[in-house]
């Protein structure tokens, strides 16, 4: 039986670094695909990583904006007792304090009465 040729250790360490990927596509899309990497000279792996970078920094911006949005419409404000500035709730020691807080004046669900 013959033995299979080991591949070198930097091969290794290549493949390890750089997994391989597949992924089945449209016939329009490999199309579309192909066109891109016709007219740009770039790799199918170049055209990816840009892909994905733009998609990341899109899908970025949206969950900031989205918290914030969320967080100005259901964030438990409170005044500074220093300046008087506004406050939103959102450290754990803050939550942990407003817990404290509403248990010690008695806060409870409306059924418990």
């Amino acid at each position: 039986m013959v033995k299979k040729k080991q591949p070198p250790p930097a091969k290794i360490k290549y493949d390890k670094s750089h997994p391989i990927i597949s992924i089945r596509v449209s016939q329009d899309l490999k199309k579309q695909l192909d066109e891109i990497k016709e007219m740009s000279g770039k790799s199918i792996g170049d055209i990816l990583r840009e892909a994905v970078g733009a998609q990341s920094k899109s899908i970025k911006n949206v969950w900031n904006r989205s918290h914030s949005l969320a967080k100005s419409i259901y964030g438990v404000r409170y005044k500074c007792s220093v300046c008087g500035g506004d406050m939103i709730i959102d450290t754990a020691d803050e939550k942990k304090a407003a817990a404290k807080l509403m248990r010690e004046s008695g806060w409870k669900h409306t059924s418990c009465g």
